[in-house]
């Protein structure tokens, strides 16, 4: 665990000392959908640099946050995976996204790792009147969303016998776009950012169901 500390009796302050160096809750967000290597988070997370990913994995292993551990053969890669307790953080960071979605300095279409946009499906899901299921095919790999009454479900990757109502293929960045109005899906389509195939009113459901929240007045 970092030497730094608040000195703080409180445990949103212990919270702080274990996830609040530059960083850390981004390494925890792309942890929270699968084991990634080293080179994988370098990839994801573009402006950090090796030293800086280094010391942030060390300082999250060694509070207890996440692991690493070796793939079996033949693969024998190194990958880093939350811990149990690590996997907790989802609901906080959640929570904290919500939060963060109403502010009036929120920037539209700035870049998006993969697991920052599944994360954003599921802070930001709305129930509608129909069930929807979406297979999202990104180049970070495939994954399937459906949407009911009772809630979102990620599945990565697809799987089951169910056939999806339709297939959205683009890279994570021109997904998010038209998602949240970024970009209009016309344009997208256009521009061959974007290709699509199935069920018009599915997608329709899909594209409609992560509306972002009032934006707090400046």
């Amino acid at each position: 665990m970092s030497q730094k500390t608040y000195d703080d009796g409180c445990a949103t302050a212990h919270a702080m000392d274990l996830i609040g160096d530059r960083w850390a809750l981004l390494i925890v967000r792309e942890l929270l959908f699968g084991p990634k290597r080293f080179t994988d988070l370098r990839a994801d997370l573009r402006k950090i640099s090796p030293n800086v990913l280094s010391q942030r994995l060390e300082e999250l292993e060694a509070a207890t946050i996440l692991q690493r551990r070796q793939l079996p053969p033949p693969a024998a890669s190194w990958v880093y995976e939350l811990t149990e307790w690590g996997r907790e953080l989802e609901g906080p960071i959640l929570v904290l996204g919500q939060w963060a979605a109403r502010s009036p300095f929120l920037q539209q279409g700035l870049p998006m790792s993969r697991a920052g946009l599944l994360l954003s499906l599921r802070a930001l899901y709305r129930p509608g009147g129909a069930r929807f299921c979406v297979d999202l095919d990104l180049p970070q790999g495939p994954v399937r969303v459906t949407g009911t009454a009772e809630g979102l479900a990620i599945d990565q990757p697809p799987g089951g016998p169910e056939t999806p109502d339709a297939v959205l293929s683009g890279t994570v960045d021109a997904v998010d776009g038209v998602l949240y109005g970024a970009t209009r899906l016309q344009d997208a389509l256009e521009s061959g950012a974007l290709h699509w195939q199935g069920d018009p009113a599915a997608l329709e459901r899909f594209l409609g169901a992560f509306p972002l929240p009032e934006t707090v007045p400046r």
